[in-house]
């Protein structure tokens, strides 16, 4: 077995083999040539080698200190060998590692004949020296003692102890892998769980990036008349065509949607003219537990909706229609010239929610269950002010002309109310020859996770790079998922069909919207561009009332007809 396991990010390779020729050099056995595939990275012999190796080195650099899959190969090396840290670039080590040793290989070429390299091949053998001691120490045993005793069955042999009983074998090697955009790696985390954790979510991954491979640019797919188009709904009250009164005024709002995220509250400019009282703008205000019916009454006279904040669930009554597994057009496309590029999203399972240590949690979020998401289409971004004023041009979305920021076009669409949503929708429809819709809450999450667990799709720690800052960005100027969408944890906040409840201990496991609880009040989800980190974790939910028109909230559509 090898001395020294050497571990460190791909992004380093050419530096961990000149590390690795020159320990050898100097006659250490070394275990570091790691293949660039993630799926090939962790298998049978890595476990081995960790396990068995007399110290691990680890090159801390940039890039690294970042690597969930380094710090883990790290953290199972003190488990059960030793560890020598090496920094090759000026970083933060992780705070784990903060205490430990670590030696300076900053700059160095590879000249072994340097002090500093002398004395870390010094400090290596010391480790080494060390474990040999602990090997033969756990080999020779005290004599047993000169009386007699009644002989006792012959111990079988020794298991060798798996590496991670807990699983962080098999987290670790999804972490590296999850945010990956080449299917093969997650069929190498097929081969090797099959009935894994995360199996579920590497097929979707996998029939998601093949039907991306499939369609690699946009189509126009002629819509066909909607007296032919077959309607199937998730929810029958959009089914059924309800009008929509929207008026043309512009009103101050502002939004509190729930006592945990406080920093969702913004400010709408006013025009001066008041909306119709229909779709006037409303203040949500938390008062807790201890409001009192006097102060309900007070509020609604002052037109005002109190929410009463955390409250016992009540019984979910969701739609009755489940929505059937039907196969989904592949590939970004557009249903008519001027409807917005949708997306197929495969169907799958998955955790919805947050676990309890999740970095920013709040109650609102659990508790953690199981859902299941039929096939569906989504709008690749959010919708567009490009794609509002199409339906506007055609006599669609009540004539309402929200506000912008100075520029219209690829920007999301901004300052329109849930009401507003639907008229889009509906509009929508009746262009595309299928049934558009707002997605359910279960819907957002699974397809903003883009097949991932983690807290961002990317990952656990929050990435400015990967949202927008100082304002609302055009689309194409975001990365995209592992479902190939844009925007979904950033940019502006979205409306989701659902009604508001204040957990998940009633909820569907079918990926059905929540038709009961607070109505007035619905779901809002993802972050806006000036919110806080903890807001763009795919977990995060807020409440609004449907009126409001807000210019951090916006809205994307879905639709799981067959494609037309």
């Amino acid at each position: 077995m090898a001395n020294v396991f050497l571990s460190y990010s791909r992004v380093d390779r050419a530096k961990a083999q000149q590390v690795a020729a020159a320990l050898e050099a100097d006659g250490l056995t070394v275990w570091w040539d790691k293949v660039l595939k993630a799926g090939q990275t962790y298998d049978e012999v890595t476990e081995g080698m960790l396990r068995n190796a007399d110290v691990v080195v680890v090159l801390w650099s940039t890039v690294s200190v970042k690597s969930k899959w380094v710090r883990a190969e790290a953290t199972l090396g003190e488990r059960y060998s030793a560890v020598i840290p090496a920094m090759i670039e000026t970083a933060d080590r992780p705070i784990l590692f903060e205490l430990t040793q670590t030696a300076d290989l900053i700059g160095w070429d590879g000249d072994r004949s340097e002090q500093r390299w002398a004395d870390f091949v010094t400090d290596l053998r010391h480790a080494i020296s060390r474990k040999a001691a602990q090997k033969a120490e756990a080999v020779v045993a005290p004599k047993p003692a000169a009386v007699p005793v009644v002989p006792a069955p012959t111990p079988a042999a020794p298991v060798a102890r798996p590496l991670a009983d807990d699983g962080t074998i098999e987290n670790t090697f999804w972490t590296s892998i999850q945010t990956s955009t080449d299917a093969a790696d997650f069929t190498a985390y097929l081969k090797r769980y099959p009935a894994g954790h995360y199996s579920d979510l590497a097929r979707n991954r996998i029939a998601a990036l093949e039907a991306r491979a499939r369609v690699p640019e946009p189509a126009v797919v002629a819509a066909r008349s909607p007296a032919a188009k077959p309607r199937s709904s998730l929810v029958p009250m959009i089914a059924g065509g309800v009008v929509f009164v929207v008026g043309a005024g512009w009103g101050v709002s502002k939004m509190i949607p729930s006592r945990e995220d406080a920093a969702a509250v913004t400010d709408v400019a006013t025009n001066g003219e008041a909306p119709p009282a229909e779709d006037a703008v409303v203040e949500t205000v938390d008062t807790g537990p201890a409001a009192g019916a006097d102060m309900a009454e007070a509020a609604e006279t002052a037109g005002i909706a109190l929410d009463a904040g955390p409250v016992e669930p009540e019984p979910v009554d969701v739609a009755e229609e489940v929505i059937a597994p039907e196969v989904v057009q592949p590939g970004p496309q557009r249903d008519c010239e001027t409807c917005p590029v949708v997306t197929a999203i495969p169907g799958g399972t998955f955790m919805m929610g947050s676990p309890d240590a999740e970095s920013g949690r709040v109650g609102n979020e659990g508790p953690l269950h199981s859902v299941t998401v039929a096939p569906f289409v989504m709008s690749r971004s959010e919708i567009t002010f490009a794609d509002w004023d199409a339906c506007l041009a055609d006599g669609g979305c009540g004539g309402y002309r929200p506000g912008d920021t100075g520029t219209r076009g690829d920007m999301p669409v901004m300052s329109v109310s849930w009401k507003d949503a639907q008229a889009y929708a509906k509009w929508l429809s009746g262009k595309a020859g299928r049934t558009y819709r707002l997605p359910t809450e279960a819907e957002w999450e699974y397809a903003a996770r883009g097949g991932t667990q983690t807290a961002y799709w990317w990952g656990d720690s929050f990435d400015r790079s990967k949202v927008s800052t100082g304002g609302p960005q055009a689309s194409a100027s975001l990365p995209e998922n592992g479902f190939g969408l844009v925007g979904t944890l950033g940019n502006v906040r979205e409306w989701v069909e659902d009604c508001y409840v204040n957990n998940f201990s009633a909820a569907p496991t079918d990926g059905r919207a929540v038709l009961n609880g607070s109505c007035d009040l619905r779901v809002i989800r993802g972050g806006a561009w000036s919110d806080s980190a903890a807001t763009h974790r795919a977990a995060n939910r807020a409440r609004v009332s449907r009126g409001t028109r807000d210019r951090k909230i916006g809205f994307r559509v879905v639709s799981s007809d067959t494609a037309p």
